[in-house]
């Protein structure tokens, strides 16, 4: 499984599930996929979203293209390496949704990006990264920035 969001680290994130999920392929059949977390925090997307947009449909239509986005590097390199893709879309606080998913879904792995932040910002923003590698069930595979 692999978190994206679109950023430049999520793609360098997914370039690499996408290499590990091929690796074995023709030992096995691996399946991938790609969970984007539609935060709680709806500021965590300001910077994506056009200023003074309110109604409902214009809201919605942007949030598809933000997904729709953050899934297009994977679906093109999962198509390319002919490996097994499931887009999952879920809400809430990223870490606790993904954790959940890795429960639920029984994965083996999971591939993130982190960005680096240094420990004072982590401490006042918190790290989905570090909460992941600290609580989840699965092995963990961290791809800086």
């Amino acid at each position: 499984m692999v978190a994206v969001d679109g950023s430049a680290v999520s793609d360098k994130a997914v370039h690499e599930a996408v290499w590990l999920a091929g690796c074995q392929a023709g030992k096995f059949k691996n399946k991938l996929f790609a969970v984007f977390v539609k935060a709680d925090r709806v500021r965590d997307y300001d910077d994506l979203f056009v200023k003074g947009v309110s109604a409902e449909s214009e809201i919605d239509d942007r949030w598809h293209k933000i997904i729709d986005d953050a899934f297009l590097v994977i679906r093109k390199l999962a198509a390319e390496k002919e490996i097994s893709l499931e887009t999952i879309v879920v809400e809430g606080a990223p870490a606790a949704s993904i954790n959940h998913l890795v429960h639920e879904r029984d994965i083996d792995l999971l591939v993130i990006g982190s960005t680096g932040k240094g420990a004072v910002k982590r401490a006042f923003l918190g790290s989905v990264s570090a909460e992941l590698i600290e609580h989840a069930s699965c092995g963990v595979y961290l791809v800086r920035a």
